[in-house]
């Protein structure tokens, strides 16, 4: 890394993103010279990042709900893939801008505020990793068991957790290059052993197969199985921005968005299908209880192997993404590490639920992984309805200087279309926990209305109902006003620098809008 010689000297970005080589940017602007990522790549990252057991658990929950077979797969097909709408739309900007997401999100909650935002990041992103890790270890159990190893005790499901999250950690701890570059491998093996569970199923299918004695109506079943589905996708709008920042900028931001909404939104909503399917004709029980062991049943012995191996192939593939995120999320809230160092971090505090989940729990892993994934939208969707509204205002192209700008940057405060942003957000996660229902809560609208949660839609209704109404106007002076408010080269203070492990000033660069 260069240093400078004379203060006030101008450095370079670090370029250092190697295959197999620690990646040493974290949240800091990426150059235009570094931006070397093309459409394939971004297709393949997202497809080995779909085809992960979470989207098939999410199937299994909606069956869970009592809906006919018919509706089960309207939801989590139809609803499953037109959620990735928002990933689509959420994944322009990282390539306009070459910034991550939770440092694009400044220029709409401000610098300071959006330390908020970055915490709830952070806390998603862990909570995510802990189902990742969760699901590729009793995949790994029920390999050794199948393998032959059937003693007493913890012995599988350790050897597990260190074989499958030791894997999880080192991708991440490399950085971009090399989660991109493996991710490749995952998509094509992911694919065909999906492909091979789907074929195994389909023979089996029974249109007439639904959960009887629920206690819920068609009508409320059908919307909260929409969030739980919606959930899955709506987790991806607060790093969708991380890896296309490494497009050149001028990437059609059309291609990129149709790019992922069919790399990412196909394979969750095939898996989803998949887990709908497996429920259908299996223990519904046993599969809450471990959906990778209680499918052994259903499947043959040779599809039971491949269905294994993809789910821990895909707890990797996918805990990459989560925790290479969460590491750039902790950098966001200000924690004064390297994206590297905040990887370690974030794992050690994922270890403690994965170890409670494992071998303290009680076989509430699908009721606790409901609760989780519904309440996240309480905030993921007014946060992404108002995000994504000011950056379509703003061209999807935010400034180096005004994000990474500190003190000097017109965004530091709380100022202008901030003062709008934050109040939208609070109204919006209000109406979103008022029409949330989930095991461990129900709001008041909800109960209401039979417990049918409408969180997934009240939340980004309101907040980026009221963000448009009163921050249009502003959002438009200030993109008039960015090129003379925000100077060519803006100086990163101490702590920003720190955190982004790139000690360094920026480049006087202007993205083109």
């Amino acid at each position: 890394m260069a240093v400078a010689e004379h203060p006030g000297e101008l450095l370079s970005v670090d370029d250092r993103n190697r295959r197999f080589g620690v990646e040493t940017n974290g949240i800091n602007f990426i150059g235009e010279e570094e931006r070397l990522m093309g459409q394939r790549q971004l297709s393949t990252f997202w497809i080995a990042s779909s085809f992960y057991p979470f989207n098939l658990l999410l199937g299994i929950l909606v069956y869970g709900l009592g809906l006919p077979l018919w509706a089960t797969i309207v939801v989590v097909v139809g609803i499953g893939f037109v959620a990735y709408f928002y990933v689509g739309l959420a994944s322009i900007p990282g390539a306009r801008s070459g910034i991550s997401t939770q440092a694009l999100t400044r220029v709409t909650f401000g610098i300071n505020g959006n330390r908020v935002n970055a915490l709830f990041a952070w806390v998603t992103g862990i909570a995510y990793e802990v189902i990742n890790v969760v699901t590729g270890v009793l995949a790994g159990a029920a390999l050794f068991h199948e393998m032959g190893w059937r003693s007493g005790g913890h012995g599988q499901t350790i050897v597990a957790l260190i074989v499958v999250y030791g894997f999880s950690i080192l991708l991440p701890y490399l950085g971009h290059a090399t989660v991109i570059y493996v991710q490749q491998a995952f998509a094509v093996v992911l694919a065909i052993a999906s492909a091979a569970i789907f074929i195994s199923l389909v023979p089996h299918l029974d249109l007439s197969a639904r959960v009887h004695g629920t206690g819920i109506s068609f009508a409320s079943g059908f919307f909260i199985g929409c969030g739980i589905v919606i959930s899955g996708a709506w987790g991806y709008v607060m790093m969708a921005a991380d890896y296309p920042r490494y497009m050149p900028s001028r990437t059609s931001g059309r291609k990129i968005f149709w790019n992922v909404l069919f790399s990412a939104g196909a394979p969750a909503a095939f898996l989803g299908l998949v887990g709908v399917l497996m429920a259908s004709r299996g223990n519904l029980t046993a599969l809450t209880a471990d959906p990778v062991g209680g499918s052994k049943g259903e499947l043959s012995s040779a599809i039971f192997v491949i269905w294994i191996l993809a789910a821990i192939g895909g707890s990797i593939a996918n805990n990459a993404l989560t925790l290479y995120s969460a590491g750039l999320a902790a950098q966001a809230l200000g924690l004064p590490v390297k994206r590297y160092q905040a990887t370690i971090i974030d794992a050690c505090i994922a270890t403690v639920g994965i170890i409670y989940i494992l071998f303290i729990d009680n076989g509430g892993f699908l009721s606790w992984l409901n609760s989780a994934v519904v309440f996240s939208l309480a905030w993921l969707g007014p946060f992404g309805a108002i995000w994504l509204t000011d950056l379509a205002w703003r061209k999807w192209t935010a400034l180096p200087g005004e994000v990474h700008g500190g003190r000097a940057s017109p965004f530091w405060g709380l100022d202008g279309a901030r003062r709008v942003a934050w109040p939208a957000l609070v109204l919006g996660m209000f109406a979103a926990m008022m029409c949330i229902s989930v095991p461990k809560y129900t709001g008041p609208v909800a109960a209401a209305l039979d417990n049918t949660d409408f969180s997934w839609l009240a939340g980004p209704l309101v907040g980026g109902l009221v963000y448009f109404v009163f921050a249009r106007r502003i959002v438009r002076r200030e993109v008039a006003d960015r090129y003379r408010l925000t100077p060519p080269a803006v100086e990163i203070d101490a702590e920003e620098a720190y955190s982004t492990g790139v000690e360094h000033l920026l480049r006087g660069s202007h993205a083109k809008v």
